[in-house]
């Protein structure tokens, strides 16, 4: 599995490397990002290569992605702990009543006739 990660990791770095080395020009080339809201403002940025557009884009994608799968992470470590402890008290509950002695005056039959009595 570790091999067939590195490849496509090579695989991912040379075709990059192409991408950028064939678009050169098209990268390099300035651009100026407007936000018009209208009836308020007009805001303009300072001219950007297109390049940087693009790697910051994919940059903030890949933040956004680990952000989101650590609170998964963390929640889900949080579950299978909240899990575990009940685990633990419902096997301890589990023990106490099999260590418990069994008695010929409990019986099942004879709670019922005290119940009936009682009613």
């Amino acid at each position: 599995m570790r091999f067939i990660k590195v490849l496509f990791l090579l695989v991912l770095f040379v075709f990059s490397i192409l991408f950028f080395s064939q678009n050169n020009d098209v990268l390099l080339q300035n651009l100026v990002l407007v936000l018009d809201i209208p009836y308020v403002a007009t805001l303009h940025s300072i001219p950007l290569p297109f390049g940087f557009l693009i790697l910051t884009a994919f940059v903030a994608g890949a933040l956004l992605t680990m952000i989101y799968f650590a609170v998964d992470k963390f929640r889900g470590a949080s579950k299978l702990k909240e899990c575990r402890t009940r685990m633990a008290s419902l096997e301890q509950e589990l023990n106490s009543l099999r260590n418990m002695p069994i008695s010929a005056d409990t019986s099942f039959s004879s709670v019922e006739n005290k119940e009936e009595e009682n009613a």
